[in-house]
């Protein structure tokens, strides 16, 4: 986690970040493994989604950030204001974004049994290790412009 309070330095803590890693990863397994089929295909509360496909989400969240990596380390070395630019693209394209992100795991969540996205889910958190492992302090240290404004599936939308 990055430091908030003026007696850190602020640099990304990569202890704390590959802990973080390991509790998501034994939180999602705890989550399924301990659910009965049919709490999993119980609707979730706030989404639209099943329980079950909920995890897929989270699977999918973790698996997308796997692969965006390499984009975050293109647009950070970029001239500035590029990956602003690219943010304000990413905003644009939101709704069709929501669209398949939502049929995505609708689909996936049906589609994969739980034992499946437990094992990818690990898959994706040891390689999500081991690039951290990789990465350099200078690169750690690198930032740019995200999209903030979150996904648009809750209930009351």
């Amino acid at each position: 986690m990055i430091a908030d309070h003026p007696a850190d330095d602020g640099k990304l803590d990569v202890d704390a970040v590959h802990d973080e890693m390991e509790r998501a990863r034994l939180t999602f397994r705890r989550l399924i493994e301990g659910a009965s089929q049919a709490a999993l295909s119980r609707p979730s509360h706030g989404t639209r989604w099943t329980n079950r496909q909920l995890l897929f989400h989270m699977l999918l969240g973790y698996s997308i950030i796997r692969a965006l990596l390499r984009l975050v380390r293109i647009l950070d070395r970029a001239p500035k204001g590029v990956s602003a630019a690219y943010a304000r693209l990413l905003n644009a394209g939101a709704k069709p974004f929501d669209v398949v992100n939502y049929v995505g795991s609708y689909a996936g969540g049906r589609l994969l049994s739980p034992g499946r996205m437990t094992r990818m889910f690990d898959a994706v958190i040891a390689a999500l290790h081991r690039r951290l492992a990789s990465e350099t302090p200078d690169d750690l240290a690198r930032s740019g412009t995200i999209r903030l404004d979150g996904t648009r599936f809750s209930k009351t939308s």
